[in-house]
């Protein structure tokens, strides 16, 4: 018959008990305190802050915040899981933004605008005869910051997106490249900030300055394309483009030559060339594809809806648009992602499937609701209004 269980061995059993509850309530405040790991999504870099001291002579100042924004973003190699939005977004990203909000980022404001999961902050100082890049990474849950110092500004930024690639991608064996950017130039920094305050004209006597010195500049020339086309000039637009294209294939630049063949394809759309424009489109598909620019795929397929709408191919326009939506989630850009739904919302309308618009519609004014972009804000309310106007009077 088996012993009842003596006083001793209660005692030894509570004292496993507490002590394992202990262990579990430990692991347990632990597992919350420690950082978790960052969410797969796009990382935005905001423009380098050169902050140097005006009596030194021996600071490089060939640099501007633009242009050691754009190296540290062509440098970093952070991985599949974390695309890159390039230096342009950005630019247009932070135009958003109100003056002192330029300023001071906020940075929870750019998150929401961008939908970026990390925002990269840094500057540069000339410190004791080399400069130092200090940069805080910024998630919704948490700001880590760090600095780096090297001889040179070049130096410093690879050596930053170095340090950067290595905490996100650390299997990665990509070296870093040196490379020159396109915004060294002062002229063309002035052109982009004229052209968001509207002067197109101003804009365009610095770009063709820019162009004159430096003809292989693509982006110069794609921006003075863009105000070519909203002057409509076309005949200046064609020969515009035509340099640039052949210039981007001398260079395999591939970023570029999607993005100047939709604005071909935009300005065949203005001259009723509508065929031309979806071939066109369908290449620049395929050059950004090559860069996995998902952003320019987004725009290249929503382009390629509306035209297919015009057209009166509605199931090709549908099948568009829902592909934008694939691309801008990838970068997970509510921006793009409301277009490309608004787009989808009125196809549907045309062919009155009101509870479908009526749900797409709901889904983009959900996305850009109390994250500061008014004017989305607006627009997809209005055209909220008008599906749910039409679903009362069926």
């Amino acid at each position: 018959m088996p012993q009842a269980p003596t006083s001793h061995t209660y005692k030894y059993l509570t004292g496993v008990v507490i002590l394992l509850l202990i262990g579990i309530g430990a692991y347990a405040y632990l597992s919350n305190i420690k950082p978790k790991p960052l969410a797969s999504g796009a990382v935005l870099v905001l423009p380098v802050k050169i902050v140097t001291p005006k009596s030194t002579t021996d600071v490089d100042t060939q640099w501007n915040a633009y242009a050691a924004m754009d190296v540290l973003i062509q440098q970093l190699t952070l991985g599949v899981s974390y695309p890159l939005l390039q230096t342009e977004d950005v630019i247009n990203i932070t135009s958003r933004l109100a003056q002192t909000d330029n300023l001071t980022p906020n940075i929870n404001k750019i998150m929401a605008i961008s939908g970026a999961v990390l925002v990269i902050e840094s500057s540069v100082s000339f410190i004791n005869n080399q400069y130092q890049l200090s940069y805080t990474l910024h998630s919704q849950s948490q700001s880590d910051t760090s600095s780096v110092n090297a001889a040179n500004i070049n130096q410093v930024l690879s050596s930053t997106a170095a340090a950067i690639s290595q905490t996100f991608n650390p299997k990665h064996n990509k070296p870093v490249t040196d490379y020159q950017s396109r915004l060294h130039s002062s002229p063309l920094v002035q052109a982009i900030t004229l052209s968001q305050q509207g002067d197109l004209l101003g804009a365009e006597q610095h770009l063709l300055t820019v162009i004159g010195h430096s003809p292989t500049n693509l982006l110069a020339s794609r921006l003075l394309g863009n105000i070519q086309l909203q002057q409509r000039q076309f005949e200046r637009l064609s020969l515009t483009l035509t340099n640039a294209i052949d210039e981007a294939l001398r260079q395999n630049d591939q970023r570029e030559l999607a993005r100047l063949r939709i604005l071909l394809a935009q300005s065949y759309i203005e001259t009723d060339n509508i065929e031309q424009a979806l071939g066109v489109l369908n290449i620049a598909k395929g050059n950004a594809a090559k860069v996995k620019d998902w952003l320019t795929l987004g725009y290249a397929s929503q382009l390629s809806g509306v035209i297919n709408q015009r057209i009166g191919r509605n199931n090709d326009a549908r099948e568009q648009f829902k592909k934008a939506i694939e691309y801008h989630q990838m970068m997970g850009y509510p921006i793009g992602q409301n277009q490309a739904l608004n787009d989808l919302a009125e196809l549907e309308v045309v062919e009155f499937n009101y509870p479908q618009a009526y749900r797409l519609i709901n889904r983009s004014y959900e996305l850009v609701a109390h994250r500061g972009l008014d004017d989305l804000e607006n627009t997809t309310f209005k055209i909220m209004s008008n599906i749910e106007n039409k679903m009362q009077h069926r």
